[in-house]
């Protein structure tokens, strides 16, 4: 078989005096093999965007020669394979093609229905259900924490509201939040050693293993800074881990077993409509 490649100057022209790909008003054939062509819009979308005058000349023909050799090889191969071989091939590329358009349609429909799939009340049960599933690699704390100057002269009255912490207390502590180095006024974040030093790393905690405690106080000072530590709970190592630190593993679970449910009854359905509809029979 004869391979003729037609790559005129106008294209040739085209490419050495552009900086970057653009559309034009007519499509240009850049190649053909056998009965199939190639035009300059099918090249385009395969390239980037911004290419240098030379570069673009080297991917055009690298892409020109990919195609034709796609061409060539399927042209001999339906030439030369056996009928049968031809036959069992048509019909594994029909199965697929099938298989390609009906998972697209089933992950476009999963999409669409994907908030019902990680309902909270559904990831809670489960956890609740495989708690002890969850065991913790390291111990973990607890934590709220504020850091301020040692010199600031409501020192005293910033303490006592943080370990108060009622509502008026963390409303005062917020309305003084530009005030602080460091700030984490919340009772539900867990912490590992190295998440607790990434987030606070300036806070010199000498043992992680000292501060396991639970509802502890702890003043921190260091030259110029004071760092108030409320542990509010604890777990340690080999313990069930908390709800928070495997909610994303757990979300993901979820997801996906709802979604394997999804796509099961979705299937079931889709026969009993087609059944109901007359659009699908059984001849027995």
């Amino acid at each position: 078989m004869k391979l003729q490649i037609i790559f005129s100057g106008i294209v040739l022209s085209w490419l050495s005096t552009c900086n970057q790909w653009t559309s034009v008003d007519q499509d240009v054939v850049v190649a053909r093999v056998g009965s199939h062509y190639l035009y300059l819009s099918d090249i385009e979308e395969q390239l980037p965007m911004v290419v240098s005058k030379e570069d673009s000349i080297l991917l055009a023909q690298s892409t020109i020669n990919t195609w034709a050799k796609k061409h060539l090889l399927y042209d001999q191969a339906v030439f030369n394979l056996e009928q049968s071989s031809q036959e069992e091939l048509n019909a594994l590329v029909e199965d697929y093609r099938l298989d390609l358009w009906a998972t697209t349609y089933k992950e476009s429909l999963v999409k669409s229905v994907i908030d019902t799939m990680v309902d909270p009340t559904l990831m809670r049960a489960y956890y609740t259900k495989n708690k002890y599933n969850f065991k913790l690699k390291e111990d973990v704390l607890q934590a709220r924490v504020i850091g301020l100057s040692s010199s600031a002269s409501n020192l005293d009255e910033v303490k006592e509201h943080f370990q108060l912490n009622q509502e008026e207390d963390k409303r005062y502590l917020d309305s003084l939040r530009i005030q602080f180095s460091s700030y984490q006024n919340n009772d539900s974040i867990w912490f590992t050693k190295h998440s607790f030093q990434q987030r606070f790393p300036e806070i010199p905690l000498l043992s992680f293993d000292n501060y396991l405690k639970k509802s502890q106080f702890f003043f921190i000072e260091d030259s110029f800074e004071v760092y108030l530590l409320w542990v509010s709970e604890y777990r340690l190592r080999n313990e069930n881990a908390p709800y928070q630190l495997v909610e994303n593993t757990i979300r993901k679970i979820v997801f996906n077993q709802s979604k394997l449910e999804f796509i099961k009854q979705f299937d079931q359905e889709i026969l009993q409509d087609a059944i109901q509809a007359n659009k699908f029979e059984i001849y027995r």
